[in-house]
């Protein structure tokens, strides 16, 4: 029989467009304090490739506060006691 497993993950463009959603306006309001930038500008890191101060300097320490963590290594945050893509390396 086949199973499927369904792997949630966010990369850093959708974690960070997640909050501009009007419901989360609280936890945006967080983000862009802990970055002292805006949505928009991170956005721009994001897809610049400059996101090193970004993931390591702000999302690692907002991440955890809203539920998620982030894999380096995967580049990808999410809700997981460990990276899915790890824990199938680490088994194959």
């Amino acid at each position: 029989m086949k199973k499927t497993i369904e792997l949630k993950y966010l990369t850093p463009l959708e974690f960070v467009a997640m909050y501009s959603k009007e419901e989360l306006k609280i936890e945006r309001s967080k983000l862009q304090d802990c970055a002292q930038l805006t949505l928009l500008e991170m956005i721009e890191l994001i897809i610049k490739n400059d996101t090193d101060k970004l993931i390591n300097e702000v999302l690692d320490k907002f991440a955890p506060e809203v539920g998620y963590l982030y894999c380096e290594d995967h580049d990808i945050f999410h809700e997981y006691e460990k990276c899915p893509f790890c824990q199938f390396r680490d088994i194959c």
